[in-house]
């Protein structure tokens, strides 16, 4: 529970960070495209704050009404309609997201392996053998170790969808877990302030498109978000302790059987993303031991065994994979790099405890415009609020601790990226909505009967209403519809349907090579001679890539022992101010030395990659690999097997499928090889 002077500084934290320029102090961090600057939020708060002024003058009456006539279709509606109507419209935008933004297919790296691996579960398996060629199929996290093939993840959410594996929809399952987020969220927020609070906090949940653009994803987020929404409901419904109730008065806690409940949902939450699941449950530790009073002993035992019920199960996954309960996939896969502290990065990036700052200020910053669309901070009706001191309730410090304890877990996190958001503080929405849906009811309730003299004694209630309609209105209209359309139109690369493709070419078995950019070609014929995965990417992120050619083709012809390889890798890596990206063949990631004359091969690499590309109306001619893994079956014996065009290699995995027909994947079309 954090305390009064906490939460006041909490408050001025979230109305301060959109006005500082983040972008210019850190020097354009990595994942800040939607990152709006200061000016921005100035240029939107004034020109709303100037359209709530227009309406709340000329018109305070239409205001008033409006704002009553809303509150009044909340409250009209019985607990039951509201909640079917409201869970209701949530389905239907997470359907029409998941098939009309995203047409149903996974986006990220991380999804699709996640995705695959629940194709090994379905299976019946942990992991499967890893296969011979492994540069055809190497996907940056997938794990090939000791024979065996898995993913690096966590195994719970490919668990969950090995579900809509098995039942032919795998897309269903996040769409079924964010509905009943939904839900546990809405039905917290009752328990906690109220049924009128609750009712706000499901509109809030229904109009906040980070919720459901996340929500429709196949992210492991989703699986989190359930589990960590149900864990929070089972601890309010373990505390028992009426909201309004004064910090002085005694908690009652009700049946010990909540609290292993919620002890088992955090358990399944650490299955999908431990670091949030021990965050989140350290934020809560203290309050749980107030809560239980001088039976803190037992509170914490139930909850550890509840906890460890679920738990378990990743040790014993990965036992079952990297043949160590304690040594997940990522260490397996990226080594001693990957901890959480202040070190180097596996792909060679220095994480120090200012990048972890940036982070977290970036990732609250992105929140203000991802949460709701609007053209204002988001978070400020919550940060006004809290920095007023307006916020009393316990349940208000432990909302808000909870909360919090994510940003304080990922500040020792060397990774972060801002793909549909700033998703690692998407779990934090079981605790963040219903504050905001507090903080709307109380700021409106505590302001409604006061004039600002310095705008000609205009009503502070209605300017709010204006204020919070018109941001509503904006978001709506323009905010959510263009973030639609940007997903709806990138990324047609990750959504492309090979497979139904194939069978429209009349192709229903093969072995289908995809044409990918020489940068691809040279990472996975690196992993395919031997190199560790962060040796490989470091050396991919930060060398001459003609150089990397040199050296992998030398490798593959001489035969080198892997720690010489390996350090051949090294010895070319460069500082990022020697090498610069060129877009010879429209591969953003291309790296070269400004000037230096290129290698023969390098010259035929490029040759190769544009082959084509001048004639065709969408160039490039090759296309991503990896969205395509998945479309394999985890033994690779499939009618179809999708693997990556190595050129010259190819030879040996057609030796590995004799008699089928062969074809390249490029421009769109399948061409047959001889």
């Amino acid at each position: 529970m954090l305390g009064g002077g906490i939460r006041r500084a909490a408050g001025w934290l979230l109305l301060v960070v959109p006005l500082i320029p983040l972008r210019f102090i850190f020097d354009d961090p990595p994942g800040t495209t939607w990152l709006l600057s200061p000016l921005e939020w100035g240029l939107g708060l004034f020109v709303f704050l100037s359209i709530a002024w227009l309406a709340s003058r000329l018109a305070p009456d239409l205001v008033d009404r409006a704002g009553d006539a809303f509150t009044g279709w909340i409250r009209r509606p019985s607990d039951a309609a509201f909640r079917v109507f409201g869970l209701g419209a949530i389905a239907v935008v997470l359907l029409v997201t998941s098939t009309f933004a995203f047409s149903r297919s996974p986006l990220l790296i991380d999804s699709i392996i996640q995705l695959f691996q629940s194709k090994i579960f379905a299976s019946g398996h942990a992991w499967v053998p890893a296969p011979d060629q492994e540069g055809f199929f190497t996907t940056q996290h997938m794990v090939s170790d000791a024979g065996r093939w898995y993913s690096q993840y966590p195994p719970g959410h490919a668990g969950a969808l090995a579900i809509g594996i098995w039942i032919g929809a795998p897309w269903l399952i996040p769409i079924a877990l964010s509905l009943a987020t939904a839900g546990l969220i809405t039905a917290t927020t009752r328990r906690l302030f109220g049924e009128a609070v609750a009712r706000v906090a499901l509109i809030l949940t229904l109009v906040a498109p980070f919720f459901w653009f996340m929500g429709a994803s196949y992210m492991n987020h989703v699986s989190a978000l359930f589990f960590i929404a149900l864990f929070f409901w089972c601890f309010v419904r373990w505390s028992a302790t009426d909201a309004s109730a004064s910090p002085s008065e005694p908690s009652t806690p009700a049946s010990y059987w909540w609290l292993a409940a919620a002890g088992i949902a955090l358990g399944g939450a650490f299955l999908s993303r431990p670091l949030t699941a021990v965050a989140i449950g350290a934020g809560l530790a203290i309050p749980a031991i107030r809560i239980a009073g001088r039976r803190w002993w037992l509170a914490g035992v139930v909850g550890t065994l509840g906890f460890a019920s679920l738990a378990c199960f990743y040790f014993l996954y990965n036992a079952a994979t990297t043949g160590d309960p304690l040594t997940a996939g990522y260490l397996r896969q990226w080594g001693a790099a990957h901890e959480l502290g202040f070190h180097l990065s596996p792909w060679g990036d220095l994480h120090t405890p200012l990048t972890g700052l940036r982070n977290e200020l970036v990732d609250i910053g992105l929140l203000h415009s991802f949460l709701f669309e609007w053209p204002i901070p988001a978070l400020w009706p919550l940060a006004i609020v809290l920095a007023a001191g307006w916020s009393t309730s316990r349940w208000d410090g432990r909302l808000l601790g909870a909360f919090f304890s994510i940003p304080a877990a990922y500040f020792f996190y060397w990774h972060r990226d801002a793909f549909l958001g700033p998703r690692y503080f998407y779990e934090g929405l079981p605790f963040l909505i219903p504050l905001l849906a507090f903080s709307f009811v109380e700021l409106k309730r505590r302001i409604s009967d006061h004039e600002i003299r310095w705008l000609g004694g205009l009503n502070a209630g209605t300017l709010f209403v204006a204020l919070v309609g018109s941001c509503f209105i904006y978001s709506l209209g323009y905010g959510m519809p263009q973030r639609f359309r940007v997903y709806a139109t990138s990324l047609a690369s990750v959504k492309l349907d090979l497979v139904g493709a194939a069978r429209e070419a009349g192709i229903t078995e093969g072995l289908v090579f995809i044409k990918v950019s020489w940068g691809n070609r040279l990472i996975s014929r690196a992993r395919n001679a031997g190199a560790s995965a962060s040796v490989a990417e470091r050396a991919y992120r930060s060398s001459d890539h003609c150089e990397l050619e040199m050296v992998v083709s030398a490798m593959e012809a001489n035969g080198w022992e892997p720690d010489r390889f390996e350090q051949e890798l090294v010895s070319i890596i460069r500082p990022e101010n020697e090498t610069e990206v060129v877009r010879l063949n429209d591969d953003p990631t291309l790296r070269l030395v400004p000037g230096r004359r290129l290698a023969e091969a390098c010259v035929a690499e490029l040759v190769y990659d544009r082959d084509g590309m001048d004639e065709m109306p969408n160039p490039p001619s090759y296309t991503n690999f990896s969205p395509h893994l998945a479309d394999n079956a985890p033994s690779l014996d499939g009618p179809l097997v999708f693997a990556r065009d190595l050129r010259g290699l190819n030879a040996r995995l057609r030796a590995e499928y004799p008699g089928r027909p062969a074809y390249l994947y490029s421009g769109g079309a399948f061409v047959p090889f001889p």
